[in-house]
């Protein structure tokens, strides 16, 4: 069952807001300004999360630097949602650093109250933002509105980087984890059918109104500003993720009628793929099938990303950025993780990246890839960390323990083949196959190329240092090679595993706020000797992810984020 927890952070927004006469401030000497200027203040308190109490039962908390405000921007509109800003202000982002604040049992609260226009109606708070986001809310002009600040943001790419982890960077980076405005759940209609997210996070702090001009001193109005606070809460714009490994790992396939295991798999590293580089500050909330208990989130909920669904074209599939290879060695250019021993040892961040129904495609997807040695049968036939080849043909595909084995099958092929004698179709299929895969690789052969397949040893491959050679047999009708016995593994990450029937609504994504802890229970068979993409059995980006059984099956709870452990396959 769905838990629902956000780490929010609570804000306790303040505001001294609203029109006064030119008398009143006449009247008041110590008002700062004058005839036609009043003053108006927005006082904060910030709640950590992991202050006792503040977590609903069975949560976990967070770290303490996902959850630290280091810089905090306030936002403030008038009714029409316009931006507004003290009169005498230079920007319309107030910015609060970490010097301004003070802390005390877990509860944050600025030093002294901000300068706020009269007629601000709502408050938008952004905590550690990015540097896109970051420049955006620097550079407001007068007409700005929230759907200014709301647009989508694109993290630029980078090709100089070592690997795509730097996308995160825009939602986790040195100064701490982006947030902002959670946003309302309306659950006060009495058909809970009429229950629903608003689509907008704005706080309407209209009704905590105080003027300096209704004060003997400002000294006075900030003291009940502080005494008449306005609540909002704050949530990260990042997900979480991370890969354990289940006590009692299952490895297939598995014999007929004893179910006895009979292949061996030891696990390598993880790593995130196919990330979103698109995102809006705040996402709206939809929900899905998924029971919770009420935290600081009043219900469950999926977000709609930039590229959530399509105007007729590929649109779902754009700003998703992929993995690629290393030119020369063919090394997977990605951030290798290790598995968790505990839940929180070893953990990635990435941006959220959601899909209408519809939508939920290959290459729309988050997903994670994992590598490991697997061999198919258990020792004293295929030995694990050995090399060993694969016939592809479906069911009849065929598995050789060594070089020399398949040899030893293509050697008689090749002969009937020569002499013009019937074959089966699987011989047919084994020639050419071994053929094409010495095709792919002769250009690896820079020491002792015999030539030909048949003259080909495992000794010669192993001479010629060939790295990642499973990449060149990415070829279809090639014999597939697992040096050492590497596989790779790809999973569509679920999201909501209430959602069962075919592409239903929020089953994959990765969404903000959520930490997803996988465990992996189960380990069907062999892999692919390449990293996932562009292979003879990699899906298009185009199919609906339910159309193939390469997906992972999870069961999730919910704790220090939204915190889903799940149990999967692959």
């Amino acid at each position: 069952m769905l838990k629902i927890k956000s780490i929010l952070v609570s804000l306790l927004a303040v505001a001294a807001l609203a029109s006064c006469s030119n008398e009143n401030l006449e009247e008041n000497p110590e008002v700062e300004g004058g005839a036609g200027y009043d003053v108006a203040y927005v006082s904060i308190s910030l709640t950590n999360p992991k202050v006792p109490g503040s977590r609903a039962s069975g949560e976990q908390t967070a770290l303490e630097e996902e959850s630290a405000i280091n810089e905090l921007y306030l936002i403030t509109f008038n009714a029409g949602k316009v931006v507004t800003k003290d009169e005498k202000a230079t920007k319309y982002a107030t910015v609060l650093g970490s010097s301004s604040f003070g802390t005390n049992s877990g509860v944050t609260t600025p030093n002294t109250p901000v300068k706020v226009d009269p007629n601000t109606k709502y408050l938008l708070v952004i905590a550690n933002p990015g540097y896109q986001l970051k420049d955006r809310l620097d550079n407001l002009s007068v007409g700005a509105t929230y759907a200014t600040i709301n647009g989508m943001i694109t993290v630029p790419e980078n090709n100089t980087k070592p690997n795509n982890a730097y996308l995160v960077e825009e939602v986790v980076h040195s100064n701490g984890c982006a947030m902002i405005n959670v946003g309302f759940y309306d659950d006060s209609d009495s058909d809970p059918a009429n229950h629903a997210w608003k689509e907008e996070c704005l706080l309407d702090v209209s009704d905590k109104i105080v003027l300096v001009s209704d004060y003997k001193s400002e000294a006075q109005a900030q003291n009940a500003a502080k005494s008449n606070p306005a609540t909002l809460e704050i949530e990260r714009l990042a997900a979480k993720l991370e890969v354990m490994i289940g006590g009692s790992l299952e490895v297939g396939p598995f014999e007929d009628g004893t179910n006895a295991s009979l292949g061996q798999f030891d696990f390598g590293n993880w790593t995130i793929d196919y990330y979103n580089s698109l995102f809006f500050p705040f996402a709206k909330k939809t929900t899905t099938e998924s029971s919770h208990t009420t935290g600081f989130y009043k219900s469950n909920f999926y977000t709609v990303d930039p590229n959530f669904t399509t105007a007729g074209g590929s649109e779902y599939l754009t700003g998703i950025v992929k993995n690629t290879l290393e030119v020369t060695t063919r090394e997977p250019k990605v951030e290798w993780v290790t598995e968790s021993a505990t839940a929180g040892d070893n953990y990635k961040y990435c941006i959220e990246n959601t899909m209408a129904a519809g939508y939920q495609k290959f290459g729309a997807a988050t997903r994670l890839v994992l590598k490991g040695q697997y061999a198919p049968w258990k020792s004293g036939e295929f030995t694990l960390g050995n090399d060993w080849y694969r016939l592809p043909n479906g069911t009849n595909s065929v598995n050789f323990k060594s070089f020399a084995d398949l040899l030893a099958a293509y050697t008689p092929a090749k002969a009937k083949q020569t002499n013009s004698d019937p074959m089966t179709a699987q011989e047919k299929l084994l020639v050419t196959a071994c053929e094409l895969f010495y095709t792919q690789i002769k250009s690896e052969l820079t020491t002792n190329d015999p030539g030909s397949f048949a003259l080909l040893t495992q000794t010669i491959l192993d001479d010629n240092n060939i790295k990642n050679g499973g990449e060149l047999c990415k070829e279809e009708g090639c014999i597939y090679w697992y040096p050492k016995s590497l596989n790779y593994y790809y999973y569509e990450i679920r999201h909501d595993n209430a959602a069962n029937s075919y592409m239903e609504y929020g089953k994959y994504g990765v969404v903000r706020n959520n930490y997803y802890t996988l465990t992996l229970t189960k380990v069907n068979g062999n892999g692919t000797p390449w990293y996932p993409g562009g292979g003879p059995e990699d899906p298009d980006e185009e199919e609906d992810i339910d159309k193939k059984g390469a997906y992972l099956h999870f069961e999730i709870k919910v704790a220090p984020w939204i915190y889903w452990t799940t149990n999967f396959e692959i």
